[in-house]
């Protein structure tokens, strides 16, 4: 009887550190840590060239509204007199890629 009790409460000590651990880990993944993240040399060293000064064309009164950076690229939210606009931005090179002309459906009748 007293190696079943030696026996449940391993067990039982097992299993609370092994549910620590569990929520340890998607904790730490939740705040964006990653065990496992390798970076390669060609990564990290284009990521800090200086691309010198970008000059970007807007018309005036145009808000910047947001700004994503997404993978490879950067992406700039503006609006002007109730259009919107998003401009595809090389961080890398400092160029346009492109841009999205955002305008109101019109309703078919």
């Amino acid at each position: 009887m007293k190696a079943i009790k030696i026996l449940v409460a391993g067990m039982s000590l097992l299993l609370v550190v092994g549910l620590g651990l569990l929520g340890y880990g998607l904790y730490g993944k939740s705040r964006g840590k990653s065990t496992n993240v390798s970076v390669s040399s060609t990564a990290s060293t284009a990521s800090v060239q200086d691309f010198g000064t970008v000059v970007l064309p807007v018309p005036m009164g145009t808000r910047l509204e947001q700004t994503l950076t997404t993978g490879e690229r950067v992406i700039l939210r503006l609006s002007h007199e109730g259009s919107e606009r998003l401009l595809v931005l090389d961080p890398t090179t400092g160029t346009v890629s492109g841009s999205f002309i955002l305008t109101p459906e019109v309703p078919v009748r």
